[in-house]
């Protein structure tokens, strides 16, 4: 954590806090991005009409409600601290949560499936909350959690990159995120908790191949650009520079690598689940 008082200590007020102007749609981008793959992961982990399901992070609640239509006869509780952008037509099975997850508690053995995506690399307690995670898990239950590896900034052949993604590295230490060794320790954190069957899917994610991860790290840029300019951590011609070669695919870089990994709590005997 830094100590300069610039900078925040938080996700809520930090790089991308949903106050900034264009949150909705860098969540709506980051849902087409990712949904595809989060369902696909999501698929292996034995769901059934019956599941009982907790979404950590629910960001704008479309994981949730593609669980709630896979899951008509269970439940899904879908958790964020800010619930603003949580909407859509009502659905049975799915019940909003607008709460920090380190102030919950669940009853042991509450869940079939646990899942998460970008979120956990935030939460200040992430160790623990593996824990409580376990408990909360039926036997037989899943864990599934999606985080990035970012590349260090000095991996970048452009100076005003380099400079930019340095104050970024900076900027995510101080709100307390790890966004470059906790998803690389996942699987061995989930082994370490007590999960098993444990699988991994990793996803490499270039800037300028023109797809929707070109959109979406074009308006992260924007608005982590626009925390830092305000701070004094980049110059305002520097982030100009940076954004405007995302936005042209003049830029082509390896910018992440996404880490999917996921374990099963154990049956009491030991035995596999089916």
């Amino acid at each position: 954590m830094s100590d300069d008082p610039t900078l925040a200590t938080d996700y809520h007020t930090g790089l991308l806090s949903k106050d900034l102007p264009h949150e909705r749609d860098r969540l709506g981008l980051l849902e087409q991005w990712g949904d595809p793959e989060s369902q696909a992961v999501l698929a292996q982990c034995g769901l059934h009409p019956a599941s009982r399901c907790l979404e950590i992070g629910a960001g704008a609640g479309s994981i949730a409600r593609w669980l709630a239509g896979q899951c008509p006869d269970g439940w899904v509780v879908a958790v964020d601290s800010d619930a603003r952008y949580l909407d859509g037509p009502p659905q049975p099975a799915l019940e909003w949560c607008q709460e920090d997850i380190g102030t919950l508690e669940f009853d042991d053995d509450s869940f079939d499936l646990i899942h998460s995506r970008m979120t956990f690399c935030h939460l200040g307690n992430r160790r623990e909350m593996l824990d409580r995670a376990f408990r909360w898990l039926r036997p037989g239950g899943w864990l599934a959690i999606c985080d990035p590896m970012l590349m260090p900034a000095s991996a970048s052949a452009d100076p005003d990159v380099r400079r930019f993604f340095e104050a970024t590295e900076h900027a995510w230490t101080a709100q307390g995120s790890d966004m470059a060794d906790w998803a690389r320790a996942l699987p061995a954190r989930l082994a370490a908790a007590g999960f098993t069957d444990v699988s991994v899917r990793a996803r490499a994610n270039v800037i300028g191949d023109g797809g929707v991860y070109d959109r979406l790290a074009a308006l992260n840029i924007e608005q982590e650009g626009g925390y830092m300019v305000e701070r004094g951590l980049v110059p305002a011609d520097v982030h100009g520079r940076v954004l405007g070669l995302v936005r042209s695919s003049r830029l082509v870089e390896l910018r992440s690598i996404t880490l999917y990994a996921w374990g099963r709590k154990p049956l009491p005997d030991g035995s596999a689940a089916h």
